[in-house]
C-alpha cells in the first residue's frame, strides 16, 4: 500500500481534498502504475467515503468494521485499507496540510503580475465586407484588496486550498484574456458602417472589464495596447 499512500498524498497536495469525494474515478484513473486490484479497492472505498471517516478521526476498529460492512471484504483486506487511510490522514499529515493552506494565495497577493494578450476577429461591414482585425495588450496588476480577491476565488480555493501563486495567476490570466476576447469582438463589430479604430481599443473598449477586475480586488498598475485592421486581408 506504500505506492497508494504516496500517490494519494501527492494527489491531495496537487488537487486538494474535495476531488477524493467529488471525482473518485479521476483519482482511480491516475493510479495507472498501481496494481489494478488495489486501485479498484481504493476506488471502492473512495465511493463509500471511507476516507472522510478517517479524516474525521474514527478509530482503527471503527474503520475496519465500516469497510467490511460496506464492501464485504475479509478482515485482513479491511485492516490494510483502514491502515492506509489512517496514515494518510494522520495527525502529522493533517497538521502539514493545515499549515500549507492558502500559502499560494498569500504569496500571490505579495507580487505584481503581468498578462500579455493578443486577439483576433473579423470586422463585418455592410454588404458582406469583412476585414481581419488584430490587437495586443499588456496588463500589469497587483492585489489591492485581499478579501475581495479571496471572495472571487472562493470556490477554487475551497476545492484546492493548496493552489500555488502561479496556478492562481493562470486562473486570473485566463479570465482576463477571455474578457479581452469578448471585448474585442464587441468593439470590432459595434458598427457595421465604420470600421473599428483599434488603436483605441484598450482605452475605449475595455473599461467595463477593467471595472470588473478592480471589483475582484485588483489594482491595475499599467494597461497598454494597440491594434490594427488588415484592409488587404
Amino acid at each position: 500500500m506504500d505506492e497508494v499512500l504516496e500517490y494519494l498524498e501527492n494527489y491531495i497536495w496537487e488537487n486538494g481534498f474535495e476531488k477524493l469525494s467529488g471525482d473518485p474515478f479521476g483519482v482511480y484513473q491516475g493510479m495507472k502504475d498501481i496494481d489494478p486490484k488495489i486501485a479498484r479497492l481504493v476506488l471502492m472505498t473512495l465511493l463509500s467515503k471511507t476516507h472522510e471517516k478517517a479524516k474525521k478521526g474514527c478509530t482503527e476498529d471503527e474503520l475496519i468494521s465500516y469497510i467490511q460492512a460496506e464492501h464485504f471484504v475479509n478482515k485482513k483486506t479491511a485492516k490494510e485499507l483502514a491502515a492506509l487511510y489512517l496514515v494518510l490522514f494522520s495527525e502529522e499529515n493533517q497538521e502539514s496540510w493545515d499549515e500549507a493552506q492558502e500559502e499560494g494565495f498569500e504569496e500571490f497577493c505579495e507580487e505584481e503580475w503581468t498578462v500579455e494578450w493578443s486577439g483576433y476577429c473579423d470586422w463585418h461591414g455592410k454588404h458582406g465586407v469583412h476585414f481581419p482585425c488584430s490587437a495586443s495588450a499588456e496588463l500589469t496588476f497587483a492585489v489591492e484588496d485581499e478579501e475581495k480577491l479571496h471572495s472571487h476565488l472562493e470556490s477554487k480555493l475551497k476545492a484546492n486550498p493548496f493552489l500555488s501563486a502561479d496556478e492562481i495567476y493562470q486562473i486570473l490570466a485566463s479570465e482576463i484574456e477571455a474578457d479581452l476576447d469578448r471585448d474585442m469582438e464587441r468593439y470590432c463589430n459595434a458598427d457595421d458602417y465604420y470600421e473599428p479604430y483599434l488603436e483605441e481599443f484598450v482605452g475605449e473598449g475595455t473599461y467595463k472589464s477593467k471595472e470588473k477586475w478592480e471589483s475582484w480586488g485588483l489594482e491595475i498598475i499599467d494597461f497598454t495596447g494597440t491594434g490594427d485592421v488588415d484592409y488587404e486581408g
